[in-house]
């Protein structure tokens, strides 16, 4: 499975570039993916796509579309850095780019994708 380590290593690395994100966007935008295409966004996306589809198929997470939970577990990831240029103006005293936000986020990011992918206790997951 996927474990912390390796989403903790990608906010790191979102909270180093927060501006890139927007580019993507505006990427959508203007050329509607023209240049996302030719960087093969497969190659990005594919292995959380079967991390999500492995953990289905063992009983780990409940059935989803592996698809849409992706988008939305990227969502919960990315967007808070997106985001981070209009909230420093509501809180102004907080630094959202901070080590210690981050991992704040991190965490949160993490719990709240898992308590919506995990199965029931009950059911038994198998290895």
């Amino acid at each position: 499975m996927c474990d912390s380590f390796t989403l903790t290593a990608g906010m790191a690395y979102e909270a180093t570039y927060p501006h890139r994100q927007m580019l993507w966007f505006q990427e959508a935008i203007q050329n509607k993916g023209l240049y996302f295409k030719q960087v093969n966004p497969g190659s990005l996306y594919e292995p959380l796509l079967k991390v999500l589809e492995r953990g289905i198929k063992q009983g780990c997470f409940r059935p989803l579309d592996p698809f849409l939970t992706l988008t939305h577990l990227i969502s919960v990831c990315i967007f808070y850095f997106v985001v981070q240029e209009n909230w420093k103006h509501l809180t102004p005293d907080i630094d959202r780019l901070s080590p210690e936000m981050v991992e704040k986020h991190t965490e949160g990011a993490i719990a709240l994708i898992l308590g919506g992918v995990k199965q029931t206790p009950s059911t038994q997951c198998s290895n």
